[in-house]
Parts: structure tokens; C-alpha cells; sequence
């Protein structure tokens, strides 16, 4: 919640284990949001909402 707080949106890597909370590493830079899980994360919301 920290990250989502800060930066109002998702984001795609998550580091639980630092203070932080923002992932990194990977084959490129961290990118806001992850397609297929913002999409889930919206019907589950959605969901919720009826």
C-alpha cells in the first residue's frame, strides 16, 4: 500500500522486504502495472463494488 500511496498506481515488482517496497532486476525497467493482473484487479474490484 505504501507504493500504490506514493505513486497512485500499480506497479509491476513489488520488493516486500525493504522499506522501499519497489522491485527491480529483470531484462528491463520497471514498468507501471502488469497487463493480465490490472485487468483481474479491476473485475475483482468490480466485483466488490455490486
Amino acid at each position: 500500500m505504501k507504493v500504490y500511496t506514493a505513486r497512485h498506481k500499480l506497479i509491476e515488482k513489488y520488493d516486500v522486504a525493504s522499506s522501499h517496497g519497489i522491485g527491480g532486476g529483470g531484462e528491463y525497467p520497471l514498468q507501471d502495472g502488469f497487463g493480465w493482473t490490472n485487468g483481474v484487479l479491476a473485475a475483482l474490484l468490480a466485483e466488490d463494488e455490486l
